[in-house]
């Protein structure tokens, strides 16, 4: 009988696709993540697909957990309903909870955004739990496994080092206890690079020197053009517009700090997995869900559809993901599930919305099986196709909610989204085209903003 894999989901927040030194992108060193991508499979076309909170982190996280798009994944599709944006369906198998249903050692550590009772659904044991979204990276409250799941917040302790720290320390102390006879599946899941944008106290500083001189990408505006509906989102708060140069160069050189201090500790997980000698039979998955503005098209966060804030990177090793292959297709969260579940020949449930990871989609802007879509709240939607996206935002009125600004990008003439073809008369044909596919996939994915369009 074939040795199953073991799995091990590393999982960052805010980490953008661009922010990877194998992307050959930005200023930023991640020699143990380029490692990864270079022995094993990476997606450089990865998106997340967004969702109806402003915490983009919680319907990104849903989409990973179970295999479905973010309107389908969570037990609600109304906007204003956060705890209900947050709770997992109890309907459908999550994907730690169906290895852990085929006799997988499941076991969680870090941030989780969704609701306990699924937490405990997925694993058998954990550590060093973060129930939320954010924290100060030096005193993140975690929590022990609870086994009745209620996870009290008086019952939280705040952790003594820095998040990233706590949790890569944590997998390596799982990783050590591990004998090799039964399989396991190690989802850790990372509070860095978000904000507050701090590595941990003896970290040498390695990009505060470029600060002067940094190149910044040409998209990088003092402010966004028009108004996009988030002004008053927290992370569009952390810099007053409008935006200086010097200002936006002090905020990558600590998101790369952080990047860079992530890395470091991704390579000793890598590095326990091989004195273990359990990399071999180890597939490792590193992703994130999802991007970041940090300045550019003049904003900070990522409630928005351009590439800095939907793109993510995705790499995947171990037995079955083809060393040094590159995806070029589109992919997502959800094609995770099926993904490790035929890497270690477990059944894919029914009704899942994902492909392989290596199947990627591409095709003409007109196929909705070629194409993904995104979404903020209620006033952002897009589509994009192999080198297209079509990018729509919405208006609240007295009747209800009405079409407004469209926005079409070639991206790969215009990689830095700042040339806006929609209005011209020979892309007519095209962006009518794609509002069509963008019309079907969210008639496919149950959007709920077709029932509020007035």
């Amino acid at each position: 009988m074939k040795t199953r894999p073991n799995i091990i989901v590393l999982i960052a927040d805010d980490h953008r696709a661009s922010a990877l030194g194998s992307a050959g992108r930005e200023p930023v060193r991640t020699p143990n993540l380029d490692r990864l991508a270079a022995d094993g499979l990476r997606c450089t076309r990865a998106y997340t697909m967004g969702g109806l909170t402003p915490a983009v982190c919680v319907p990104s996280r849903a989409s990973l957990l179970t295999g479905l798009s973010t309107f389908d994944a969570v037990v609600s599709k109304t906007d204003n309903d956060y705890p209900g944006l947050q709770t997992l369906r109890t309907d459908k198998p999550l994907l730690p909870e169906h290895f852990r249903q085929h006799g997988y050692a499941t076991y969680g550590i870090g941030k989780w955004h969704n609701d306990a009772a699924s937490f405990n659904r997925c694993f058998a044991g954990g550590d060093r739990i973060f129930l939320g979204g954010m924290s100060d990276h030096d005193a993140v409250p975690i929590h022990r496994y609870d086994e009745s799941a209620s996870y009290p917040a008086e019952a939280a302790q705040v952790g003594r080092e820095h998040s990233t720290n706590l949790f890569a320390d944590a997998a390596i102390e799982f990783l050590g206890t591990r004998s090799g006879d039964e399989p396991f599946f190690l989802y850790t899941a990372f509070t860095a690079p978000h904000d507050p944008r701090t590595p941990p106290d003896d970290w040498e500083p390695a990009y505060s020197q470029a600060t002067a001189t940094m190149e910044l990408p040409p998209n990088t505006y003092p402010e966004h053009p028009f108004d996009i509906e988030v002004a008053d989102i927290r992370d569009e708060l952390l810099e007053a517009t409008p935006r200086p140069p010097d200002r936006i160069r002090h905020h990558l050189a600590d998101y790369y700090d952080m990047i860079t201090h992530l890395d470091l500790r991704v390579g000793d997980i890598l590095n326990t997995l091989e004195a273990t000698g359990l990399a071999d039979n180890t597939l490792v998955l590193y992703l994130a869900d999802h991007g970041l503005s940090i300045g550019q098209h003049g904003l900070m966060g990522k409630q928005n559809m351009y590439e800095h804030s939907l793109g993510i990177p995705c790499v995947l090793r171990g037995p079955g993901a083809a060393s040094g292959t590159t995806v070029p297709g589109l992919v997502t969260h959800t094609d995770v599930f099926p993904t490790l579940c035929e890497l270690a020949g477990l059944p894919v449930p029914a009704g899942l919305s994902g492909h392989r990871l290596w199947q990627g989609r591409s095709g003409a802007p007109d196929d909705p099986d070629a194409c993904l879509m995104a979404a903020y709240r209620h006033v952002h939607r897009c589509v994009i196709a192999d080198e297209w996206k079509l990018v729509r935002y919405y208006r609240q009125r007295r009747r209800g909610i009405v079409p407004g600004y469209r926005q079409l990008f070639n991206l790969i003439e215009d990689p830095f989204e700042t040339r806006n073809l929609a209005y011209f008369p020979e892309f007519e044909r095209l962006a009518q085209e794609m509002a069509e596919v963008l019309n079907e996939l969210q008639t496919r994915h149950a959007d709920p903003l077709l029932e509020l369009l007035a």
